[in-house]
């Protein structure tokens, strides 16, 4: 299978990229730069010269493959316009295929509403998106319209690695001695999912014969900042604080990236595995922050 990967260098993107070439998947990844190719080649994948401002660059070697999985994002300004282009430019670049294309799309968390009580985000829950992330539910919609695409969405709850996340970020805190400053309030809930995880749900999507599936990938239901921070704590032999921050004066909703972590939110973690058959390693909080802070 040859699989067209773009943000493989990523937070997401480098974890699906490694998880692809251990199961003998032949990796195909965008590269901006020469340093993004040297990594990319690094762990084991192609790099193929482009960026995502320039499909036309690239769309053509994406669409020959067996699968693009979209894990790219420029978090500029145009980020949206950015994101709809390339994706209709490939979209018309596999309207001649034999067979549908395989797209595993990179959806998020955010794009769910904040949630109160003992409610929980399904796949089913309406969208009410941040505005910084509003551009991606017209890119769903437009790629789940017609037949020339296979399609699969992946939501990621907070995506937690040793570099990268709220618990490497809480680690980085504790380590300096400061406060953890957040949007979040003690008492806001985040869903988790460890990054090896979540790339092996996308490596499951591949193999998934379903036509537009949409799954929330989390291994942590929702847990509170306080109580995410008493583990972290606990783990280090520390005290963490918490220190929320207020939205800024000049933020731009349709940038404001960080507005998430003030989002409330608890999701039903069964689904993606039931249609998978996924199985995360790390299902509870303290086997995330265990594995995380070693």
């Amino acid at each position: 299978m040859d699989v067209f990967v773009t943000g493989g260098t990523g937070a997401i993107g480098a974890a699906v990229v490694k998880r692809l070439n251990g199961e003998g998947v032949r990796v195909i990844g965008l590269a901006r730069s020469d340093t993004a190719a040297e990594m990319l080649r690094a762990s084991g994948a192609s790099a193929y010269p482009g960026d995502l401002r320039t499909p036309e660059s690239w769309v053509g070697r994406a669409a020959s493959c067996d699968a693009v999985i979209h894990t790219g994002a420029t978090f500029t300004e145009d980020m949206g316009r950015v994101d709809r282009q390339s994706m209709l430019a490939l979209k018309q670049a596999a309207r001649h295929r034999k067979q549908p294309l395989k797209i595993v799309y990179t959806g998020g968390i955010w794009l769910y509403p904040a949630v109160t009580g003992t409610r929980l985000i399904t796949e089913k829950t309406p969208f009410s998106p941040l505005p910084a992330f509003r551009y991606m539910t017209e890119t769903i919609r437009t790629l789940s319209n017609g037949t020339d695409l296979n399609l699969a969405v992946i939501h990621p709850a907070l995506v937690c690695s040793r570099s990268a996340g709220p618990i490497a970020e809480m680690t980085a805190a504790l380590g300096k001695g400061v406060p953890f400053e957040t949007r979040a309030t003690p008492d806001t809930l985040w869903p988790l999912v460890e990054a090896d995880d979540l790339a092996a749900l996308y490596a499951l999507a591949l193999r998934q014969p379903r036509f537009r599936m949409s799954l929330i990938a989390s291994c942590i239901q929702g847990i509170s900042v306080a109580h995410l921070a008493s583990h972290i704590s606990a783990r280090h032999g520390l005290q963490l604080d918490i220190e929320t921050q207020p939205v800024p004066e000049n933020a731009n909703l349709d940038t404001d990236w960080r507005a998430g972590y003030a989002l409330s939110q608890s999701v039903d973690i069964q689904h993606a595995r039931r249609a998978t058959g996924w199985q995360p390693e790390h299902s509870t909080i303290e086997d995330l922050v265990v594995a995380l802070s070693r």
